[in-house]
């Protein structure tokens, strides 16, 4: 195996979303070859020609619900957002963007990408209308100056894979290295004779064989583990660096019925736990509240994802906030949600099944005593 070109291979991990599930899927195949498969369908290749790997993810139970959505959002670097140019612009595509500005507001390094397809003979009279519709609601977000891609034939993929990979190269140079370890965890599963081996992506420092961490983001007590073993594509390596698609295998008193998104593995001692915080929050413009505000007094069940782990949450007091505007409250967590210090920041949603209106409520970032 060629050493400079495994540390020349970048990792480029790209969300799928969209309207059409067959449109989706063709480009998800165009990137890689399907994987694992649960509420998250993922893309694996490693390509050959550009030397690049493109991991691509699509959530399969969305619109009906929306955790799986929100975690492909955190999982990934890229946000290509297929719009069925049949279907045009409706409330899930507008759900899917708000889902878009709201991470790219808080992490900058994410790059939106936008792909029209279905475009024919028949519908090619729909397209300057569309893109100028998508170009007004963009020029209100973050996302404005994205590239609109159409995708008219496969052969187009090419072009298109050469995009994601100038934006995952962008993307990768905007992200902070850290002193520290941490994966999210997307799948557990046992493998005869060698044990428990996770799925997950690298999102800060790196792992090495032989590397003790910790596993944590249960409600009692974290658990050490040893990296047995670690592949990537289906080759072993010795170490993985950020943002690296990762199989580890562990070794150490751990059932991967054990383990869920809940959990993280990571530098033993450096993440805490919360179940109760003063938060500023920040409520979405377009999020309708049954009361018109957003209240401790409604005494509403909302929750709140922090990486890839959701836990319900209600607001016990704190200031009164309207659509679009911020205040100070206090929340409580039903479940522990976990922070390396830097205090909790995730996103508030609603949980119930789509209805053609908004589920994501809006943001919290913890304010420290």
């Amino acid at each position: 195996m060629d050493q400079q070109a495994v540390q020349d291979e970048l990792t480029i991990s790209i969300g799928i979303f969209g309207n059409k599930f067959e449109s989706s899927n063709l480009i998800g195949q165009g990137l890689g070859s399907p994987g694992t498969k649960s509420d998250i369908l993922f893309y694996n290749r490693l390509d050959a020609t550009l030397n690049q790997i493109f991991c691509a993810l699509t959530p399969l139970d969305y619109p009906d619900k929306i955790k799986p959505f929100l975690q492909v959002l955190s999982l990934t670097k890229i946000h290509l957002l297929v719009i069925d140019v049949e279907k045009g612009l409706n409330a899930e595509i507008g759900e899917i963007l708000l889902g878009m500005d709201t991470f790219h507001r808080d992490r900058a390094y994410c790059q939106p990408l936008f792909v029209i397809t279905g475009i024919s003979g028949a519908t090619e009279w729909k397209l300057k209308e569309l893109k100028n519709k998508l170009n007004k609601i963009l020029n209100t977000t973050s996302l404005k100056k994205s590239i609109i891609f159409e995708l008219r034939t496969k052969e187009d993929i090419k072009d298109l894979k050469n995009i994601i990979l100038k934006l995952g190269e962008k993307a990768t140079n905007m992200v902070q290295n850290h002193s520290y370890t941490k994966v999210l965890i997307d799948h557990a599963f046992p493998v005869k004779g060698i044990g428990t081996v996770i799925l997950g992506m690298v999102d800060k420092g790196e792992v090495k064989v032989n590397q003790l961490l910790e596993l944590t983001g249960f409600e009692g007590p974290s658990k050490k583990v040893i990296i047995r073993s670690i592949q990537k594509n289906d080759r072993a390596f010795k170490e993985a660096k950020q943002g690296d698609r990762v199989g580890l295998a562990l070794k150490g008193k751990i059932s991967p019925n054990e383990i869920n998104r809940d959990n993280l593995l990571a530098t033993p001692g450096i993440f805490r736990g919360e179940k109760q915080i003063k938060a500023l929050i920040k409520i979405n413009p377009f999020y309708k509240p049954k009361e018109e505000i957003i209240t401790s007094k409604a005494n509403m069940e909302y929750h709140a994802m922090v990486e890839l782990k959701v836990s319900p949450f209600k607001f016990i007091e704190g200031e009164e906030i309207k659509p679009g505007g911020q205040g100070i409250m206090l929340m409580k967590f039903e479940k522990t949600l976990i922070h390396d210090g830097a205090g909790l920041k995730g996103i508030i949603m609603e949980m119930n099944k789509f209805k053609n209106k908004s589920r994501i409520v809006g943001t919290f970032s913890q304010i420290k005593n």
